[in-house]
């Protein structure tokens, strides 16, 4: 109902921000119960996905458009659930696999969950620093984005060569709340003290 309230106050109306919108309500519902997505496959999918639709529907809403800057940033906003959502189905895979939930931890060796983890967290950085190289993103973002960068190698660390993955999914939860601190003051701070587009 509010999300509808929000629809029609909104200043732009493009169908794909009403569609993606409408998507993220439905699906956002249905994770543990009804359709029971979580328990599906491709939960992973699902939270850096959900990420994505909660940033970009609302920016079409209030601007009407979209462009590859958001579209980067909506990415890593995806990836913080994602990411702390894998520290959580490791520790959990014994019981997602006993109660049939499908995810990546309950289905692989553990060495291979692991190398999994790493090749996400690997890909978040090559978002921020690839997006930055092909002039998707302005030059300052990987720079704030640093302490994101040093976060995310303390989970590793944490996570699989200390062996605490509790503590390492509660980094990245925390890591997640930084990233979008920091994108936030970013985008209203950049065209004030950087003179870069936003």
């Amino acid at each position: 109902m509010l999300w509808a309230l929000v629809i029609v106050a909104a200043p732009h109306q493009p169908v794909w921000a009403v569609a993606v919108a409408t998507l993220c309500v439905v699906a956002s519902v249905q994770y543990s119960w009804g359709l029971k997505i979580s328990y599906r496959g491709f939960q992973e999918v699902f939270l850096i996905g959900l990420g994505v639709g909660w940033v970009l529907a609302p920016y079409g809403l209030l601007t009407g458009e979209l462009n590859g800057f958001v579209v980067v940033q909506a990415l890593l906003f995806g990836f913080g659930p994602m990411l702390f959502g894998l520290y959580s189905n490791t520790n959990d895979a014994d019981g997602d696999r006993a109660a049939g939930r499908i995810t990546v931890a309950a289905l692989v060796p553990r060495r291979l969950n692991a190398t999994f983890i790493i090749a996400a967290t690997a890909a978040e950085s090559l978002l921020i620093t690839g997006s930055t190289l092909a002039g998707i993103s302005p030059w300052w973002f990987p720079v704030v984005l640093a302490p994101v960068f040093l976060m995310r190698v303390a989970q590793l660390v944490i996570g699989f060569v200390m062996g605490d993955i509790l503590r390492a999914r509660r980094l990245a939860i925390h890591t997640h709340r930084v990233t979008v601190v920091i994108l936030i003051a970013a985008n209203l701070l950049a065209p004030l003290l950087l003179g870069a587009a936003v």
